[in-house]
């Protein structure tokens, strides 16, 4: 055989080890030949090389229901890498520093508005929050493996740059260079649904499947879709825009320019504008010189505000029509809502599975699940981590691809602290 080929075999032989380690959580060599189905020489020799590498460890045996010798677990070794993930929105930056098994170490949310502000000024609060956040973490920036950013709009991740994003004015240097050259630290973007779905697949919701669905409800509807184990990305890594596909021909007004897009009635925007028109035709009241935010919006609804729990309504069918159409069209295993939106609850989820029975095939119906995440607020920049971990775990089969902008060869480890 050609040592190409015996190097290749060798690297998707230690992925599945170092992966199977990861889904298992503790793990002991013979159950993970039973599981690979590699011989127990293979795993004892690849176990032995990861160990070296500081990536995994061995521990022993909690089983007291076994005699004699304990027998020795392997686990991943948390802190073989330290990682940062950082969410733009449109109110907010969200930096985080994950260990390897993004598990949050430390985290900021900057509050500013974004919106129309200059490249380099989104890059300097970035480089604020991280800096804050690796310090709150004891470490330093050379423990730092990589950055992963997430933002909304349309991302090429593997050229490394934004499209569009509607929160900030487009530079001559892209946002993944300025912060790569402010911390001198390897930087990926991604678009912000893809890698909350990318840390669904790898450590939440969508782990232990290979066809689901993510929807992220916030400033914008956002999707991620994994099939075949595969996140797809579509041609020039744009696609997936479910908030932006027309369910209401000639309906409201969309920021994209359309009309009647899901994104129209459940975004954050589209909630707080049609609250702001009750409330200028006095069906309900709000005190003068506050801002108006969806979190007011959807406090006041479960207080019992009747024109804003229509509000939610409306939102929550033309929801439910969307998704209908994404079950007949993916037939995925599980749908997974996620982001800020989801603290709408029953307003809006109700009225959505209404929606969703009445428009969809019953025998599809069947088969998928709906299941809503319990938000919370360093979700998306632990998704924008994985987007390194990603990396540092790194896939053969390309199952999950490659994530970082620009390739950088074997992840190098920074010191542990």
């Amino acid at each position: 055989m050609p040592a190409a080929n015996r190097d290749l075999i060798r690297a998707i032989n230690r992925y599945n080890i170092l992966n199977t380690i990861r889904m298992y959580g503790e793990i002991s060599r013979v159950e993970l030949s039973e599981i690979t189905g590699q011989s127990r020489a293979s795993v004892t020799n690849i176990t032995a090389e990861l160990i070296r590498d500081n990536l995994i460890m061995e521990m022993q045996s909690q089983d007291r229901s076994t005699r004699g010798r304990k027998r020795m677990q392997l686990a991943l070794n948390a802190n073989a890498a330290f990682v940062v993930g950082v969410k733009v929105s449109t109110f907010r930056i969200s930096c985080a520093v994950t260990n390897m098994q993004a598990d949050v170490l430390s985290s900021v949310i900057l509050p500013v508005r974004i919106r129309k502000r200059s490249v380099e000024f989104v890059a300097d609060l970035i480089e604020e929050g991280i800096r804050h956040c690796i310090s709150n973490a004891r470490l330093h920036p050379d423990q730092i493996s990589g950055i992963g950013i997430g933002i909304p709009g349309f991302v090429d991740s593997e050229q490394g740059f934004c499209y569009w994003t509607p929160l900030y004015q487009k530079g001559v240097v892209h946002l993944g260079d300025l912060i790569k050259e402010r911390l001198n630290i390897v930087t990926c973007l991604e678009n912000d649904a893809n890698a909350v779905t990318m840390a669904h697949q790898w450590f939440g919701e969508g782990r232990d499947l290979d066809d689901f669905l993510v929807v992220t409800l916030e400033d914008g509807v956002g999707m991620g879709i994994v099939v075949n184990g595969h996140l797809y990305r579509g041609t020039r890594g744009i696609g997936a825009e479910f908030g932006h596909m027309v369910v209401e021909p000639e309906g409201a007004q969309c920021r994209c320019g359309k009309r009647g897009c899901v994104e129209a009635y459940v975004s954050n925007f589209s909630l707080v504008d049609a609250a702001r028109k009750a409330l200028e035709n006095g069906q309900w009241t709000y005190p003068l010189g506050r801002d108006l935010t969806v979190e007011a919006v959807t406090e006041a609804a479960h207080e019992g505000i009747a024109a804003l729990q229509e509000v939610f309504r409306l939102g929550g069918e033309i929801l439910g029509r969307g998704l209908a159409s994404l079950i007949q069209i993916f037939g995925p295993r599980r749908i997974i809502l996620s982001g800020e939106g989801v603290k709408a609850g029953d307003l809006m989820f109700q009225p959505m599975m209404t929606s969703i029975k009445k428009f969809t095939n019953q025998f599809q119906l069947e088969t998928v699940e709906i299941v809503i995440e319990k938000w919370r607020d360093t979700d998306w920049a632990r998704g924008a981590a994985c987007l390194v971990l990603q990396e540092i775990y790194k896939s053969p089969f390309n199952r999950v691809r490659p994530a970082l902008s620009r390739p950088i060869g074997p992840v190098e480890l920074k010191n542990q602290p």
